[in-house]
């Protein structure tokens, strides 16, 4: 089993599967030339899927470029599921970053192992040897590729080639100090996700279309159509709820990007009276698109997209002894509610309306923006890799309380 595969379902929507391979697509078709100086090229530009979407090469995810598969992560009780019913996919997504980036893994005991994992060992022809453990993840599952040794190491057996790599634990930037405790990895670490603001899918009558449940043409066709550009850019920042993670019982920070900015006509009388409503719904993405090297801090602070504000300028203004952060954003208001038509939140506001099809993410609040505005104040004179920011990220408080007099902080509206 390679990733092809997963690549048939997994190209669409939130392209998982392309974003891994670094393939980004394309709303317009390249031109001629550009399609035939590709041809001739060493290494492609371009690549036009079976179903006419044309893509074009950015970063790959860190993994892949490895020679890491799908499986190789994703367990077989992930894919194929335990037998259980879920509410949403989310809750049958049992892997995450910090199961194998970690100084101390879990592990399973040696017997009896579950029978699952042992006719994967089977399968596999694959043998544990004496003192050796299989780790597992934080949610239980068996990780039936990743061995523990009695010194404590990990390492990860490819599923298709047999092949072992050492696993990495988080450097100490990554877990130094409170100011990043509640980051995911994924916030930090993602390149880029695919992003677009101005998607639409409407409805024709006179069309005719393949009706897949009764397997037959119908009358009436659904078509989708754009009219901004898609990006690859660094993803929006909010807080994402789990359960599951006792040790942020508020949240951590986590990646989205917009899922649904559009008005919807509910009317489905011929010139019958319009009935409108309006949808700003951002949607949580794990991109697959991990990096080796992190967002630099200034990527996060002083960035609008970052703090959900979309495309535009983020200035901190400083007259006399007084700073203010100022927005101006770069595409126009929505009339529906006056928010720019890229944005998940005003400008230092809050939203109170629905934010998101899923009930366990959030923008920043009110409260969340300042903090992370009050770093970015500090950045726009320090650096990140300073000493006084990597101080800032211990203890932000304790910095910001030895600040020289020359260091103006902002005020509020």
């Amino acid at each position: 089993m390679d990733n092809s595969h997963c690549f048939g379902c997994h190209s669409r929507s939130g392209r998982i599967s392309t974003n891994y391979e670094g393939w980004h697509e394309l709303r317009d078709a390249p031109s001629r030339e550009a399609l035939a100086a590709d041809a001739a090229a060493t290494t492609k530009q371009y690549r036009l899927l079976d179903d006419g979407r044309y893509f074009t090469r950015v970063t790959p995810d860190v993994h892949q470029a490895r020679g890491m598969l799908c499986i190789d992560c994703h367990t077989a009780n992930e894919v194929m599921g335990k037998g259980t019913v879920v509410a949403h996919a989310r809750d049958q997504t049992l892997i995450r970053c910090e199961d194998c980036h970690t100084r101390r893994f879990a592990v399973v005991a040696a017997s009896p192992v579950d029978a699952e994992t042992q006719k994967l060992m089977a399968l596999r022809q694959w043998t544990l040897a004496p003192g050796q453990r299989l780790a597992a993840s934080a949610t239980g599952e068996t990780l039936v590729n990743v061995v523990v040794d009695t010194t404590g190491r990990a390492r990860m057996r490819s599923k298709r080639t047999g092949q072992w790599a050492a696993l990495r634990p988080p450097l100490a930037v990554c877990t130094r100090g409170q100011g990043h405790a509640r980051l995911s990895c994924n916030s930090c670490h993602t390149a880029w996700a695919p992003r677009c603001a101005s998607c639409h899918t409407a409805f024709d009558r006179a069309e005719e279309a393949y009706d897949h449940v009764d397997q037959t043409i119908v009358k009436g066709a659904w078509a989708e159509s754009s009219t901004g550009a898609f990006e690859a850019t660094p993803p929006t920042l909010g807080i994402r709820a789990d359960a599951r993670d006792t040790a942020h019982p508020q949240g951590v920070v986590d990646t989205f990007i917009p899922g649904m900015i559009l008005e919807l006509d509910r009317n489905r009388s011929a010139g019958g009276t319009p009935d409108r409503v309006f949808h700003r719904l951002y949607a949580r993405t794990f991109s697959h698109t991990i990096t080796r090297a992190s967002r630099s801090c200034e990527s996060c602070h002083n960035d609008p997209v970052a703090l959900g504000y979309g495309r535009g300028a983020l200035r901190f203004a400083i007259v006399g002894a007084t700073g203010r952060w100022q927005f101006t954003p770069a595409r126009d208001r929505t009339a529906a509610d006056g928010l720019p038509a890229d944005a998940w939140i005003g400008f230092l506001q809050a939203r109170s309306d629905m934010v998101s099809t899923r009930d366990d993410v959030r923008p920043f609040s009110v409260d969340e923006q300042r903090r992370i505005l009050a770093a970015g104040a500090c950045l726009t004179c320090h650096a990140g890799t300073t000493a006084i920011m990597k101080a800032a990220v211990v203890d932000f408080d304790a910095t910001v309380a030895r600040r020289s007099r020359r260091c103006v902080l902002p005020a509020w509206p």
